[in-house]
């Protein structure tokens, strides 16, 4: 069925278009909510990164999506289509929402739901499955931790030893500067990890040497960051704590460094879960009361309910379309 093929190409690009909506606002959400960037220009800046990390650093996660959960052989075009406009479709309304989901959640949770209903759990390669949602429980725990020793320190032996008010503007406005410089590796990251995400289910039935994929795919993720990225980049970026560039810097740096470990071993694992973990972190080493609850509660909710529905959506859009077909 060439037709539909090119019909999941088209569900892939709008696929990269909502994940990078999404995902712009864990590389650049902090930026913003330090006061570092203003949102155009901060979407500008990860825009552009973000493209240079799909073009340059997706191979090992688009050889999980692939080939890693259905094995390679038994992924087919209507497989394709089913991933992609499940997965798309409930980033969408995430968006709408204003809520930072993971995007390779939803991807990983679509996959596994096209398995169970075309081929089968004993076809499927559950140990991968099992790493994968490991990476996902185990990234946003390491990325607090890791927010939290980082702005922790920072703050014992800089900031608190610094009383001129003068000085310590100062020293906000050099963090800034490295703020960006830590939103901008993050949105390399980002890239390389959303485009596996868009297209990944692609490479299994069209080959790992299109060229032209790729850049469809990284075209739709600019597309994505720059007509509706400002939406999640904004709850990132203020409505889990109050943020300045120190603050920022050290849970940008944070996740941006846990995130490039998970992805040189190709694990999809969620920038999105690992930068609010890291931004709780650093709120937390300030003092509990300074993380607001309510919001990560709503965020925690939206990530626990993305993978049964994205199992069951799959599931059910893959035996209606083999039931007309």
């Amino acid at each position: 069925m060439e037709w539909l093929l090119i019909i999941s190409v088209i569900t892939s690009i709008y696929m990269a278009f909502n994940i990078a909506a999404n995902d712009i606002g864990n590389s650049m959400g902090t930026a913003v909510g330090s006061g570092s960037l203003k949102m155009r220009r901060a979407l500008l800046i990860g825009a552009f990164f973000v493209f240079l990390g799909a073009l340059f650093m997706g191979g090992n996660v688009i050889k999980t999506i692939s080939e890693g959960i259905i094995p390679a052989g038994l992924f087919t075009a209507t497989g394709a289509f089913v991933v992609t406009i499940t997965a798309g479709l409930w980033i969408t309304i995430t968006i709408l929402k204003k809520i930072p989901i993971s995007g390779s959640d939803a991807i990983v949770s679509a996959v596994f739901g096209l398995g169970i209903a075309s081929i089968g759990i004993s076809q499927m390669n559950i140990g991968v499955a099992g790493l994968i949602v490991l990476s996902w429980i185990f990234s946003p725990i390491i990325g607090l931790i890791t927010g939290f020793i980082i702005y922790y320190l920072l703050k014992r032996f800089m900031i608190d030893k610094v009383q001129n008010m003068s000085f310590k503007d100062r020293l906000e406005k050099v963090f800034a500067y490295l703020q960006i410089g830590s939103s901008s590796f993050s949105a390399l990251n980002v890239g390389a990890l959303d485009l596996a995400v868009a297209t990944g289910v692609l490479y299994a039935t069209v080959g790992s040497s299109s060229n032209i994929l790729q850049l469809l795919g990284a075209a739709g993720l600019v597309a994505g960051i720059l007509i509706a990225g400002n939406r999640v980049t904004e709850t990132i970026g203020k409505r889990i704590t109050h943020l300045v560039p120190t603050r920022g810097f050290s849970a940008q740096i944070a996740a941006a460094g846990v995130v490039f470990v998970f992805l040189s071993y190709g694990m999809p694992i969620s920038p999105t879960q690992t930068l609010v973990g890291s931004v709780i972190g650093v709120g937390l080493a300030r003092g509990a009361s300074e993380v607001k609850y309510d919001a990560i509660k709503h965020i925690a909710y939206t990530w626990v309910i993305t993978i049964p529905a994205c199992i069951v959506l799959a599931a059910v859009i893959y035996l209606f379309i083999t039931f007309l077909f």
